[in-house]
């Protein structure tokens, strides 16, 4: 039966039902194929013949928030329907005018009002005995009505049923995974388990916690201020954002009150370890009331089925014997980078980019970030090291340059290009020789993601000239160390403090035990 024929056999009603789906982009009027109709044929066989018809897009890109296409095959529908209002009537008007597309829609839906008004009309549909083709009618728009409810009810139920983004991995650290989820940083995590079996791993929860495992680890994320430590060791920074952040272990969960704290679950002991790096906590257990609220530098460990506090000058480490301790800053938004003749279109808002070229030129980039030491016991200090997530620059061809990019990292000692204003230009910021040579970062060109340390002896001991005070750090091309000549370099990028999937510079210090 051709596609005419079949429409001739709707009701009025229900061919205006689905004349305003095929204008609205639920079904594609222009693909519908062939289907023979029965008159003895059950309601269940021809709801199969508008299983034919395919879907154009989701019904549920018509809700609240729409998209500019989806606006105007609802304003088109309503102008066919006689049902537009005045004031859309001229929004119409206006995409019209503006938008070819728009147009090519709107004749194609005149040529379906057309279409369907002309056959509404047919002689042939009126000269049809009344009983017989009253019984036609029946069964097959019942089948049809049938068929688009069950379609709407699958439509719904998908979109209703898409997992809830709850977290992001921010960054990875020779990690190795056993997981279902995704497990390339910058990807968006939704509720399930991960297992981390080496490495480390910073989790950003959509709440603003953040949650570094160390492998061997495995957790479950719940929701945005919720996750389950199984075994292994977390250490979790809490802004306010989150405060009432809860991580739960086999015997229990810790209420964060605004801090910094760690857990290790011991799989083979079952026992949980809590200790507050900073500020404070509170700790309840899985079959009773009682709690026990924790403050800075306190620990508690699960014994017999209760909560005991580890007694100062105890074994109350959270970190495994091999792991160490640390402390992390961020720059408190004070990452900034320039290009050669303030050329601002070629640089990202979000990036920190370096690149040096043989010649001078006005593609040459470099950044510069800034620490506050003020919290930091320098004499405490083991070991300090510069961490930087790197992201893709989306510029150059990388297979053009050498294998290995160096990034060299310098200690500036000049105090007034140390305090750089916030939006500096390429002259503003500091150079080269406005520092010390500190050593240089490696990056692969074969590499365009991942957390990036730099590590060396002169670090601590630059820091150690400033203490309690903001110190600042020039990322910069390399220069050769015997010829004194530039090393060429791809565009290297890392993320600033607002990069959307990846953590800002960091300090970390590793603090003697």
């Amino acid at each position: 039966m051709q596609r005419e024929e079949m429409i001739t056999q709707l009701s009025t009603p229900l061919r205006i039902a689905l004349f305003q789906c095929f204008l609205c982009g639920l079904l594609d009027v222009g693909t519908v194929g062939e289907q023979s109709v029965q008159e003895n044929r059950s309601i269940a066989n021809q709801a199969d013949a508008v299983r034919g018809f395919p879907l154009k897009r989701s019904l549920m890109g018509r809700r609240p928030g729409m998209n500019q296409d989806d606006r105007i095959h609802e304003l088109i529908a309503r102008h066919h329907l006689g049902t537009i209002p005045e004031e859309e009537h001229a929004e119409l008007e206006l995409a019209l005018r503006d938008s070819s597309a728009a147009r090519a829609l709107f004749h194609r839906a005149c040529r379906i009002d057309r279409e369907l008004a002309r056959q509404s009309e047919s002689p042939e549909q009126t000269m049809t005995p009344p009983a017989k083709q009253s019984r036609r009618f029946s069964l097959l728009d019942v089948g049809l009505a049938a068929a688009i409810l069950v379609l709407l009810g699958v439509l719904a139920t998908s979109w209703l049923s898409r997992p809830e983004m709850i977290a992001t991995l921010v960054s990875t650290e020779n990690a190795a995974w056993e997981s279902a989820l995704p497990t390339t940083p910058g990807s968006k995590l939704s509720a399930g388990e991960m297992k981390l079996t080496s490495g480390l791993a910073t989790i950003r929860f959509r709440s603003g916690a953040e949650m570094m495992l160390e492998g061997p680890a495995r957790v479950s994320l719940e929701t945005p201020m919720g996750a389950r430590l199984e075994t292994g060791v977390a250490i979790l920074e809490v802004p306010e954002s989150a405060i009432g952040f809860v991580l739960a272990t086999p015997d229990g969960h810790v209420v964060d009150h605004g801090t910094s704290f760690a857990v290790s679950v011991d799989d083979a002991d079952r026992k949980s370890t809590v200790e507050v790096i900073e500020g404070e906590v509170s700790l309840h257990l899985a079959d009773s009331s009682d709690s026990l609220r924790l403050l800075r530098d306190e620990a508690a460990s699960t014994i017999d089925g209760k909560w005991v506090p580890i007694e100062e000058g105890g074994s109350h480490s959270v970190m495994p014997n091999s792991a160490e301790r640390i402390m992390r800053i961020g720059t408190g938004g004070r990452s900034h980078s320039v290009i050669r003749a303030n050329r601002e279109k070629w640089m990202h808002p979000t990036k920190l980019m370096v690149k040096r070229r043989l010649q001078p030129g006005n593609h040459e980039r470099r950044a510069f970030v800034s620490f506050d030491l003020s919290a930091i016991d320098l004499d405490a200090v083991e070991t300090v090291r510069l961490r930087l997530n790197q992201v893709p620059s989306g510029i150059g061809f990388a297979s053009r340059l050498p294998k290995v990019s160096d990034v060299a990292v310098y200690g500036i000692t000049d105090p007034v290009k140390a305090d750089w204003p916030q939006d500096a230009l390429w002259e503003e910021g500091p150079f080269a020789e406005d520092g010390e040579l500190l050593g240089y970062l490696p990056i692969p060109r074969s590499q365009q993601r991942g957390s990036r340390i730099f590590e060396a002896p002169d670090l601590l001991e630059f820091l150690k000239t400033h203490p309690g005070e903001r110190v600042t750090f020039l990322l910069d091309g390399a220069i050769d160390p015997v010829t004194g000549e530039t090393v060429p370099s791809m565009v290297i990028a890392f993320a600033s403090d607002t990069h959307a999937e990846s953590a800002g510079p960091m300090l970390e210090f590793v603090m003697r035990k």
